[in-house]
């Protein structure tokens, strides 16, 4: 009795891989069916002799060609650009942030000569107060508090009232503390 089975079993299996090979048009079942009507009708039967396998045998072989690959390529390849521009870009913005940085920490560390502060500041006292701050905006804190220590209090409070707001709280608060340079000096 397990001999029959395995050999129904066996037979199924062969049957069953030569069906799907002869699906997929890897057996040449179009040419054995012109050969037999009988064959013929017995394929048609189960669906093996329909207009579908030599397609489907086409499509195993070869696929068609994609409508948009040259799309896709060029796409691949504007990213790829693109992405070394913002590399390039992002690595500059680095430099740039960093060479300021740099500067601004010299600009401060830098001990200021007084006589050339006391000569600036009589220089900046001529001048309109719209135009100092104006100026004094692209200079370091420190170095305005500096000059401002140094120039007569009414062309202060103008240079301060021309300032943007925050500005002038934070030099106002800064000039209201004692000169640091005064107490080393006292000390």
């Amino acid at each position: 009795m397990k001999k029959i089975i395995v050999l129904i079993v066996l037979l199924g299996v062969m049957v069953g891989g030569a069906y799907g090979l002869a699906k997929i048009g890897i057996i040449p079942v179009k040419s054995m069916a012109r050969k037999s009507p009988a064959l013929r009708s017995m394929l048609a039967r189960i669906g093996l002799n329909s207009p579908a396998v030599p397609a489907l045998r086409r499509a195993a072989v070869a696929l068609p060609p994609d409508p948009l690959a040259a799309q896709k390529r060029a796409l691949v390849t504007e990213r790829a650009a693109l992405q070394q521009e913002r590399d390039a870009w992002e690595s500059e913005r680095q430099a740039q942030q960093k060479s300021t940085v740099q500067a601004q920490t010299a600009s401060q560390s830098a001990t200021p000569d007084p006589k050339q502060l006391t000569r600036m500041a009589s220089v900046y006292e001529e001048m309109a107060p719209e135009a100092v701050t104006r100026i004094f905006t692209k200079l370091p804190d420190g170095q305005v508090i500096a000059l401002l220590r140094r120039m007569d209090e009414q062309q202060v409070g103008l240079i301060l009232a021309a300032s943007p707001p925050d500005r002038a709280a934070r030099l106002t608060l800064t000039l209201s503390r004692p000169d640091p340079m005064q107490v080393q000096a006292a000390n």
